[in-house]
Order: structure tokens, then sequence, then C-alpha cells
């Protein structure tokens, strides 16, 4: 490093600590209008009604493992999203926004991607509740299930 490049690191540093010693004795509090808004914020998020209709549902992928599998899920309104994977020892969970019904039918349809035995099933669980529940066991197979969060 040359001299001139030493030169402006110095002059960096000193600069640098004289702005952390302005900055640290300065009587102006940068904190509290922070605070505020996160207060705010937390406040308006509490202030939700708590027997509010429910808003989010999970749709629930299982059955054989190894079984590969691709389908859609969702709300007509809200959209539908593909899905795929390969089906485990854990179910696969997707969550869908209902907008407490607003957005319709929760909807979800999906199938094996390749041919091979077993049963594939698919859920859609509200509150920890299945209230729409479909299976197939053809190699196949496809499945589909319909909820309205209306009812």
């Amino acid at each position: 490093m040359g001299c001139g490049a030493l030169a402006i690191l110095s002059v960096l540093a000193v600069v640098l600590l004289s702005l952390g010693v302005f900055l640290g004795r300065s009587d102006v509090e940068v904190e509290a209008p922070i605070e505020d808004a996160i207060d705010e914020l937390a406040d308006a998020v509490g202030e939700q009604p708590e027997n509010a209709a429910i808003d989010t549902v999970v749709v629930r992928v299982l059955g054989t493992q190894g079984t590969p599998y691709a389908g859609t899920y969702g709300t007509a309104q809200g959209g539908m999203l593909p899905a795929d994977g390969v089906l485990g020892a854990v179910p696969a969970e997707y969550r869908v926004e209902t907008g407490s019904g607003a957005f319709g039918d929760v909807s979800a349809a999906f199938q094996k991607t390749q041919p091979v035995p077993g049963i594939m099933k698919v859920e859609i669980v509200s509150d920890g509740v299945a209230v729409a529940v479909a299976e197939n066991s053809e190699e196949l197979g496809s499945v589909q299930v319909n909820w309205d969060p209306r009812s």
C-alpha cells in the first residue's frame, strides 16, 4: 500500500471517529419515533376480534411414500397455485388464504405423475379438522376436493 492510500485511510478513520463521537453526544432522540411506529403496528394487529372467521386452511397431500405427484390448490378468486413433490413420511401441507370465505370455495386437484401402486389422499383441514377428504389408489390416480368456508 502506497503512502497516498495510507494517508487517505488515516483521514477516513479520523472522520469516522469524529462522526461517531458527534453522534454519540447528540441530543436528538432517534429511537422514539421507531418505537412509536412499532407500538402502533402492534396495537393495530391486536385489534382483530377473537371470534374472527377462519382465514387460512391447509391442503394436505399424503399417501404411499415415494409417490410423485403434481397439482393445484387455492381458491378461484384468490388464485390457484401449482405444487408438486414426492410423498414422504410426513404429509405435504399447503396453506390457502380464504378471505373469511370471500375468495370462494377452497379447491385442490392432485394426481400421481408416474404409474405407481398405492394410495394418494388429499385433505382440506380447517382448525385442525379435515373438512373435505378424497383418495385414489389407481396407478395414475387423481384426487379432487372442494370446500366452502362459508358453510
